[in-house]
């Protein structure tokens, strides 16, 4: 629910006053970001260079067009967006830090290269474009029946004849096979320059092979209580010093403690909603048949008018049995079902086939069978009439239109025929409608997402059942104008009398508030748990004039306000040792107990040298292990433990270790028997192996490693 959209929809002065604030509101937000305004209009840098903001939104949208298109979709939410944002980024990244490094080596792709790759020898991305998205294999207009491949005569046709929309989609096809091939070459090189010796191999053959039987006793930090331990600054700040790298971050972190006031519905709200539903109920019954569809939509939350004709089971219980026995024109409600008050009227009902049969002509929007064409809809609605009238008029034949015109590949080998279906069958509904409601020999034009369908009914069962087509008004029970505008004055009031942290965390206290808390919020963050599109809070949060200890005002988050509180910025790189004094201190009191344990254990090897006696001493259980290696990378129970590994392949056989601090405990071990690697004088196998492994990580890891070095700076969330 937006609470700003209720007040706009429901309220006259109300919304005058809001707007303008609101207005004012934002002018001043993009001043002082200076969003809009900033002469800095680059979304970022890569290794020293800028990239423009009308450079990058261009090839963001063009990456958005491109997939409505080959998804048939009008719009995509807002989760798809942010996702072709970062796409977008990581190719840019890719093209600017790469072509750096194909410029060196005089790397390139030339024009017959390209040509071979698009026209004679057709590159993977190509085949994929005359592919079919569900099956994969090769669309059959493009498909060459002798080879199984793709036909390139046909291929070098359709290029010949595209229009100026295909061309554009075929020069983008161009550009990704270039770039494809240009970064192949280059990890080629990388790849065939990776040698493992003889001598490399051996030793990873021993890592391997050569095993270890051991006997070992753990002490593990949790055994001992935390409460017992006690450490002060100087250990705190030793194991900080020691260890500050694992506490690196990449990017600048915030955290906040924020309050919620969640919007209710009143008594009264929910009494005025019922009272208004009354009022359309009434209004509906006098409605004629014609009117319906406008009346819905102008009085319905949803604006949804369903043309669907339903069978019996398939509406909400509440009207199921009232629609399928009522007159034409009934009208029943108001009644709640989904938090929502609801108004149905039985608009029509029909006798419908338990099932038909029927076959089709589709004139579609962008057709399958012609890749990179996009028809308007008149086109194909005028397309699609004329077609039937010369089918009518029997001046063309059904089948022949379909072998020549029809554009669903899945049905034209069969003649347009899907065969019999049901109500229950997984086609759209109006093509459902057609054949089941539709008598014998009729022929119709029925519109669907696909396009238009030319639809001949060859057959219907004898058996009939009810359909009906019912229309329903909806309207949430949600917060009133002045339900909304008295829980926003409260968050206002919290946040003008709370403007620090101490009177914040004061009035929480005082007011027993619930205290929520957001950390390890980054810039570019579009969630936080609990808080419906918070990017407007995250803005406030990373404003530049906003500082630590700051409240903000009261942000309208769905259906809440929240008010926020900056407790904690935590900036790129290491951060000082107060900002993860909680994850040092738990580690610092391990350091504490693995003294403590290695203080125990030497009292009682000084005196005791049978490994049993000193398991029994310490009261631990002796484990056994027959074959550690030096490969080994987990204990049983315990996890990686590699200064364990790495102290038991330096002993000799029969000796006993002197405590080794882990991860998650200290140990003793006995070395009982080593087993050595059985003699071989063939390493090529694990060469071969290794090599392979390590080509397998060069096409990623050498990216990472060259972006890593190529200092960018991200600024997509100022404008994302």
């Amino acid at each position: 629910m937006s609470v700003l959209a209720s007040i706009r929809n429901r309220a006259g002065l109300l919304v005058t006053v809001i707007g303008v604030a609101l207005l004012i509101f934002i002018l001043q937000a993009a001043l002082e970001s200076g969003k809009w305004f900033s002469n800095d209009r680059n979304v970022g840098e890569i290794a020293g260079k800028g990239v423009p903001i009308e450079e990058f939104d261009y090839r963001v949208k063009q990456q958005l067009e491109n997939y409505k298109r080959n998804q048939q979709q009008s719009t995509v939410d807002p989760g798809m967006e942010d996702q072709f944002v970062q796409q977008t980024w990581t190719q840019m990244i890719n093209e600017i830090v790469m072509n750096k490094e194909y410029e060196k080596l005089g790397l390139s792709v030339s024009e017959d290269e390209l040509y071979d790759l698009m026209l004679v020898h057709p590159h993977k991305y190509v085949i994929q474009q005359f592919s079919e998205r569900e099956s994969g294999k090769i669309n059959k207009d493009f498909l060459d029946p002798a080879t199984g491949q793709i036909d390139v005569k046909k291929l070098n046709t359709l290029v010949q004849q595209m229009n100026e929309q295909q061309e554009a989609a075929w020069s983008d096809l161009e550009k990704a096979v270039k770039e494809d091939r240009i970064s192949e070459k280059y990890n080629n090189l990388i790849k065939k320059g990776l040698y493992y010796t003889k001598l490399e191999a051996k030793q990873e053959y021993v890592a391997q092979n050569k095993q270890f039987k051991i006997k070992y006793i753990v002490k593990k930090y949790n055994s001992l209580a935390d409460s017992v331990v006690k450490v002060i600054d100087a250990d705190l700040t030793a194991y900080y010093n020691e260890h500050q790298n694992e506490y690196k971050q990449e990017e600048e972190t915030r955290k906040i403690e924020y309050i919620t006031y969640e919007v209710f519905p009143t008594k009264e709200d929910t009494e005025a909603i019922y009272s208004d539903m009354k009022r359309i109920a009434d209004e509906f019954k006098t409605r004629a048949r014609t009117e319906d569809s406008a009346y819905v939509i102008s009085e319905s939350d949803s604006r949804n008018f369903d043309v669907t004709y339903h069978k019996k089971g398939t509406l909400s219980p509440e009207i199921d049995s009232l629609m399928f026995f009522g007159e034409k024109g009934f009208v029943y409600g108001p009644y709640l079902e989904n938090s929502m008050y609801k108004v149905a009227k039985l608009v029509d009902s029909k006798m419908a086939a338990d099932s038909a049969k029927v076959r089709h002509i589709l004139i579609a929007l962008e057709p399958q069978t012609k890749p990179g064409l996009k028809r308007e809809k008149a086109r194909a609605k005028a397309m699609a009439d004329s077609l039937t009238t010369l089918i009518k008029e029997k001046k063309r034949t059904f089948e022949d239109l379909v072998r020549e015109v029809s554009e669903d590949p899945g049905s034209i080998e069969k003649g347009g025929d899907y065969g019999w279906f049901n109500s229950g069958s997984g086609f759209v509904e109006p093509f459902k409608n057609a054949g089941l409601i539709g008598q014998k020999g009729d022929i119709t034009v029925v519109e669907t997402q696909f396009g238009y369908h030319i639809i001949e009914v060859l057959d219907r069962s004898k058996g009939e059942s009810k359909l009906v087509q019912v229309a329903t008004i909806d309207k949430k029970i949600e917060p009133s104008p002045k339900t909304i505008q008295s829980y926003y004055t409260k968050a206002g009031e919290f946040a003008g009398k709370n403007r620090t942290l101490e009177a914040f965390t004061k009035a929480v206290e005082e007011q027993k508030i619930n205290k929520r808390v957001a950390e390890d919020v980054k810039e570019g963050d579009k969630n936080i748990p609990g808080l419906e599109s918070p990017r407007e809070l995250v803005r406030w949060m990373y404003n530049e004039k906003t500082k630590k200890g700051d409240v903000s005002d009261a942000f309208e988050l769905g259906n809440k306000f929240v008010v926020a509180v900056l407790t904690e910025i935590r900036p790129k790189g290491i951060p000082p040792m107060e900002l993860v004094r909680e994850l040092v201190e738990p580690k610092a009191k391990e350091r504490k107990k693995a003294e403590k344990f290695i203080e125990d254990y030497n009292k009682i090897l000084s005196r005791e040298k049978n490994f049993d006696n000193v398991a029994i001493l310490c009261d631990l259980q002796s484990r056994d292990m027959e074959d550690l290696t030096f490969n080994t990378t987990s204990l049983p129970g315990a996890g990686k433990e590699d200064d364990f590994v790495g102290t038991v392949v330096t002993m000799k056989a029969g000796t006993i270790s002197k405590p080794i601090v882990g991860r998650s405990g200290v140990y003793v071990v006995k070395l009982e028997s080593i087993k050595e690697a059985p003699e071989t004088k063939d390493y090529s196998n694990i060469a071969s192996q290794t090599v392979s492994t390590m080509q397998s990580r060069v096409d990623y890891e050498v990216f990472e490693a060259l972006k890593d070095n190529a200092e960018i700076v991200d600024k997509k969330a100022k404008f994302y």
